[in-house]
């Protein structure tokens, strides 16, 4: 996030509040618990079959997917600082939460193409951005196209290269056959920079993983969040994933009959560009463990993963490991 006058959270969540106004919450509230539960079993949405499910999706799902695209955005710049994106090419959109979050950490975006298979959820995008400052400063295009259909690689391909190109938790929604297809065809128009975002289930980050190995494979330059471009060093039963913090509005503690006013969206990433990355020595994978006179860190390194234990005579590092949360780049020791 560059500053706090571009946190558009509280604006993204007062836009849905007011397109639940006067909804029958019963309704929503069915169709908000088939989706979280979809999201925490690995899998994805699905199809939308009426406006109470694109309407559930908006409340308990748009919010998340925001916080977590966000935050994957803001470590891509810090990686790739020289990418300065101007076209963002959304595939698999829902109602556009994306663009939300790339205005936010990047400067320069001036326009955004929303893809999606579902006409009606491309409309709801449009009415959440109705009279925002995201509306006002990037110019949105609306395109619909079910990237689940043979020969849509094609489609993606006629769109042109874009700066910027998204699967934001949308690769879950494609059959395992056509996945590899479609990825190849974003990474074709993909002038800069590859994001995928995936729930951060054990299939979220095998989906995550095979992507990323397709297209190292192709000459992908891994951004993050991995120290490297070798493959993943966590055991079998293990999965690379990390938690965005966000506040839930009043309606969502009511669609998930939730007492705490937060909750954390866990998701899996990675982010491939195509000119050479700052990558960080070393990743944070767990929650650091504090305790008197130490820290234990869980870190990725260009070597493999280890714990690595922080004591209090090391003033400086010991300060900065009880600062240090989880996803955060970590210094070489």
């Amino acid at each position: 996030m560059t500053d706090a006058s571009r946190d558009l959270s509280m604006a993204l969540r007062g836009a849905i509040d007011r397109l639940l106004d006067g909804v029958r919450m019963a309704a929503l509230h069915r169709s908000a618990a088939r989706l979280t539960g979809a999201y925490r079993d690995g899998g994805s949405a699905g199809a939308m079959t009426g406006d109470i499910d694109r309407l559930a999706y908006a409340a308990v799902r748009a919010p998340a997917t925001h916080a977590a695209t966000r935050a994957v955005l803001a470590e891509l710049r810090r990686r790739a600082p020289g990418l300065e994106p101007r076209g963002l090419l959304d595939l698999g959109s829902g109602p556009g939460t994306a663009v939300w979050s790339a205005w936010e950490t990047c400067e320069r975006l001036e326009s955004a193409t929303h893809v999606d298979r579902d006409p009606e959820m491309a409309r709801l995008g449009e009415r959440l951005l109705e009279g925002s400052l995201v509306e006002h400063r990037v110019q949105s295009a609306w395109q619909t196209l079910d990237l689940a259909a043979r020969g849509a690689e094609a489609q993606v391909r006629a769109l042109g290269a874009h700066d910027l190109v998204l699967f934001g938790y949308s690769l879950g929604e494609l059959p395992e056959e056509r996945r590899a297809a479609v990825v190849d065809a974003a990474w074709d128009v993909a002038a800069g920079a590859l994001v995928i975002v995936e729930p951060g289930t054990p299939a979220g980050t095998a989906r995550v993983l095979a992507a990323r190995g397709q297209l190292i494979a192709r000459g992908a330059v891994v951004a993050a969040p991995c120290p490297h471009g070798a493959d993943c060093p966590l055991p079998p039963g293990d999965w690379c994933h990390f938690g965005a913090r966000l506040n839930r509005s009043a309606v969502q503690r009511r669609l998930k009959e939730a007492s705490l006013g937060y909750e954390d969206e866990k998701y899996a990433y990675v982010a491939l560009v195509r000119n050479a990355a700052d990558r960080c020595a070393a990743r944070v994978l767990r929650r650091p463990r504090i305790e008197k006179g130490r820290v234990t860190l869980h870190l990725c390194e260009p070597d493999g993963v280890r714990a690595s234990v922080v004591a209090r005579r090391d003033r400086e590092g010991f300060r900065a490991a009880r600062k240090a949360a989880w996803g955060d780049a970590w210094r070489a020791t």
